[in-house]
């Protein structure tokens, strides 16, 4: 079959592709919600997983005994976003010529396929685009194992788990807020995913914690190609924890290395500083390892690393003296053509079996006693024509030059590598450290998941080295702090071992490149034979004329049902009281019982019934009635709400789930099942996703309102100073605009409403409140494509890009990517244009907008 040439949007701007390598069509958010549902029917079981109770020694803690197995949901994950640095870039060079144009879907890595093929979700292999996704990793690795059918695919998987249980020292709250301060309110993520995470992992300290990281470990073991490696790292605080647990998933024989590594700086205290932290290497399979083991070297120095020894220096006459001091802090005070040099043994251990008296500088020498030459006669002779030999003893005659072999391998204290510099998250991954774990352990192509992508390092290490990669994480600021790097990072463009066989086929390394070095060994010279070389991993050719960029990759997500309904309990009795019976029912309840779906519902039905909905800039609307209903899919009470016309209307309510965002399919099926029945719905979530906001915008049949949940009601008792009021407030507005201009429409953002969980109300926020905002200018209403991506912030995310492409685009152009207004594009097909804002929390605000209806400037 004839190769399908990827289409380039310019000689000097490219990006690497993985295109031999595919991927399953998992489903698209914006697939319409009856499809979805259908074919959720047929979805594979829960997957149950079981542990070996007879495995000795073993680590104990509380609740293991009571967990040898577990069953996890086999969700799938649906594409929200398809990035594509390249398309953003074509669009400011567009910009630079006045030249509007639709976009390349080809850019996006987007099959295309016809709605009838796109719902047959898994069915059909498309060009692989590397994965950023929104959700826990237990559910995220079953879904590979299992939707993906991806066991033993993965080459190497890093691990970076939180170091230890403290809620508000792992999680950041903000992409502004990198000073995360224990005890303090404003330090704590209001992100219910992440409340989850802690309430699930953290219950019982590191009884929880053990037990969260062990059924990750195993699915991770799944995941793994049968020569594949993991890395696990951690802190002095669980190390020894952590690697029993790793005996107990992988079996002590697959242990490899533990590798000790500096932070940037150390915990100063009472005691000895703690200067390093670890990582616990450990294979799939340890007599595989070696089919993909990569021997790393770091370069000698003279005196220094890997050459201490080297003090002595051969002069250009061939005489031989030890350098001084300066010369060893200075080689250039050295003559021109002089070679630094050590004198080691020329014997080894073990009585020779022939003779071994050999004549040399006029003089006879024989090995010491149980000792041999370390060649034959003759090839004393070849090291003594060759200059290597130096008249003394046998333990010092041999001479090793510094050039003979000018690097030195890494062993497993990496001193010279630190924690990570100018942090994009609050608990981020040297890129250093990373990039060492992949080189040693994996080739170009090979796929490398992080399963706790906190600041995208793994990810961007991956990017860097033409890796495919899967990340994921629970926190929609890691995410968005993750995709802003990703998009706007610059990489060195490394010469491909076959171009035509594209990234796959390898890097090429030469000589002249610095990626292939000589190894001039005793056995070489003394046998005639060419020197042999070594491959420098890390330094392969770098073509410098061509900038390279992030590959495409989509962001996803699991998606996440609506909360359960209150028909397992006993309802009509409580329905049956008065208003204060129901409050003092509900306090006798206590926080234990509150946990629980259905207590949970009805205390939100009882705060929505005192509270009412504030509105926006003011004001509330009251319930004068509202009641539980008994089953009702995602309805789970009704009521009468007083508008303020003199009328009262009959309203359905719905609440999103407890540790997710209100989705689509749920609005979807709250409209549906109100239609006829009510006036109205009101549907509540701690969050709502993009495409759930932007359908609750449309023209819809009955009157819909949406309000945000205060998110305090789930991490309450971890206040300080915890809110008792406000608990439910309406959705603001945005004001985004699209006009139309010669040089084609153009979208600004005047502002936009964004609810502040930490305060619980919608504040109005310019742009420089704005963490990031992309525009998909023709908008399919499945999936978002970001064509056009702006960061109004303080920060230059552009700025690499700018510098590199600087002779190709004109600087200017891409200052216009810090603004609030679009660059000009066509219509597409659609004829519809997305924009989708992300404030500094994580959250989004998707608007839709029908060019057929926009106006003219």
């Amino acid at each position: 079959m004839p190769r399908r040439k990827t289409k380039k949007s310019d000689p000097s701007v490219t990006d690497y592709r993985h295109e031999e390598t595919k991927r399953l069509n998992n489903p698209e958010v914006g697939i319409p919600a009856e499809f979805v549902k259908a074919w959720e029917k047929k979805r594979p079981p829960r997957q149950k997983y079981e542990y070996d109770p007879h495995k000795d020694p073993e680590l104990v803690w509380a609740g293991k005994a009571e967990h040898l197995s577990f069953e996890v949901d086999t969700v799938s994950l649906h594409i929200h976003e398809r990035v594509s640095a390249q398309a953003v870039i074509n669009a400011v060079k567009r910009n630079g010529r006045r030249a509007a144009q639709p976009q390349q879907l080809s850019l996006f890595a987007d099959p295309q396929l016809p709605l009838d093929q796109a719902v047959e979700f898994y069915q059909h292999d498309v060009d692989w685009a590397n994965r950023l996704i929104l959700g826990d990793s237990l559910l995220v690795m079953n879904s590979l194992l299992h939707r993906e059918l991806m066991a033993g695919k993965v080459q190497m998987i890093y691990i970076d788990p939180p170091y230890g249980v403290a809620y508000n020292s792992n999680f950041q709250p903000s992409t502004r807020q990198r000073d995360v301060r224990d005890g303090q309110d404003d330090s704590l993520t209001r992100e219910p995913e992440m409340i989850k995470a802690y309430r699930d992992t953290w219950t019982l300290g590191i009884h929880s914690y053990l037990t969260y990281l062990r059924d990750r470990l195993l699915l991770a073991r799944e995941l793994l190609h049968e020569s594949g490696s993991i890395f696990v790292q951690i802190s002095d605080e669980n190390v020894h924890h952590v690697r029993e647990l790793m005996d107990d998933v992988f079996e002590p024989a697959n242990f490899v290395r533990v590798i000790t590594f500096r932070k940037t700086g150390g915990f100063a205290g009472s005691l000895l500083d703690s200067t390093n932290d670890f990582l616990l290497w450990y294979a799939k399979d340890q007599s595989r390892l070696h089919d993909k083991y990569r021997q790393l070297y770091l370069g000698k120095l003279v005196a220094g690393l890997g050459g201490s020894e080297y003090v002595q220096v051969e002069l250009p006459d061939g005489t031989t003296r030890r350098m001084t001091d300066e010369e060893i802090d200075n080689l250039a005070l050295l003559p021109t053509g002089a070679r630094p040099f050590t004198a080691t043994a020329i014997v080894s251990a073990g009585a020779a079996s022939g003779p071994q008296e050999f004549e040399f500088a006029g003089r006879i020498y024989r090995p010491g006693p149980n000792e041999h030459w370390k060649t034959t006669l003759d090839g004393m002779s070849r090291l003594a024509a060759a200059g290597r030999l130096l008249p003394g003893s046998t333990k010092r005659m041999y001479k090793r030059y510094f050039d003979d072999f000018p690097v030195v391998a890494i062993d497993n204290d990496w001193q010279d590598v630190r924690g990570a510099l100018d942090k994009l998250y609050v608990v981020q991954t040297s890129p250093a450290v990373v990039q060492r774990c992949i080189l040693m352990t994996t080739d170009p192509g090979d796929l490398v998941p992080d399963p706790t992508c906190g600041g995208g390092t793994t990810a961007y290490v991956a990017e860097q080295w033409g890796r495919r990669w899967i990340t994921c994480d629970t926190s929609r600021v890691a995410l968005a702090l993750a995709k802003q790097r990703i998009l706007t990072a610059t990489f060195p463009y490394y010469a491909l071992a076959h171009s035509d066989q594209g990234v796959d086929s390898g890097f090429r390394y030469t000589s002249e490149g610095g990626g292939i070095v000589p190894h001039v060994t005793l056995k070489s010279i003394a046998q005639n034979l060419p020197s042999e070389e070594e491959i420098l991993y890390d330094r392969p050719d770098i073509d410098k004329r061509k900038v390279r960029v992030s590959g495409p990759f989509t962001v996803e997500a699991i998606p996440t049902p609506a909360i359960e309904d209150p028909t397992e309990s006993p309802i009509a009795p409580w329905e049956s009281l008065e208003p204060d019976a129901r409050a003092d029912d509900i306090a006798r309840r206590g926080h234990a019982a509150a946990d629980e779906s259905t207590n949970f519902i009805l205390n939100m039905i009882e705060s929505l019934r005192k509270d009412g909905l504030t509105r926006v800039g003011g004001g509330s609307l009251r319930f004068t009635r509202l009641n539980p209903i008994p089953s009702a899919g995602v309805l789970q009470a009704e009521g009468e709400i007083d508008l303020g016309d003199g009328q009262t209307r009959l309203f359905g309510v719905s609440f999103g789930p407890r540790y997710g965002p209100v989705t689509m399919a749920q609005v979807e099926e709250a409209v549906q099942q109100s239609r006829g029945r009510y006036d109205g719905v009101v549907i509540l979530g701690f969050t709502f996703d993009g495409h759930a906001q932007e359908f609750l915008k449309r023209d819809l049949p009955i009157q819909v309102m949406g309000a945000y949940i205060n998110n305090d009601v789930l991490v309450g008792d971890l206040l300080k100073s915890p809110k008792g009021s406000q608990l439910f407030t309406l959705f603001g507005q945005a004001d985004i605009g699209v006009e139309k201009t010669k040089d084609g429409y153009v979208v600004e953002v005047r502002g936009v409403d964004l609810y502040n969980p930490q305060t619980g109300e919608v504040e109005s926020e310019g742009g420089s409140e704005i963490a990031a905002w992309f525009l998909d200018p023709d908008y399919d209403q499945r999936t978002f494509n970001i064509g056009q991506a702006f960061f109004p912030g303080g920060t230059n995310a552009w700025e690499k890009l700018q510098r590199a492409l600087k002779g190709i685009i004109d600087p200017d152009q891409f200052e216009l990517l810090r603004g609030l207004k679009s660059l000009p594009s066509e219509p597409g097909e659609q004829n519809r244009i997305a924009v989708k804002v992300i404030d500094h929390r994580g959250n989004e605000m998707l608007e839709v907008f029908d060019l057929s209806k926009a106006g003219s400037a």
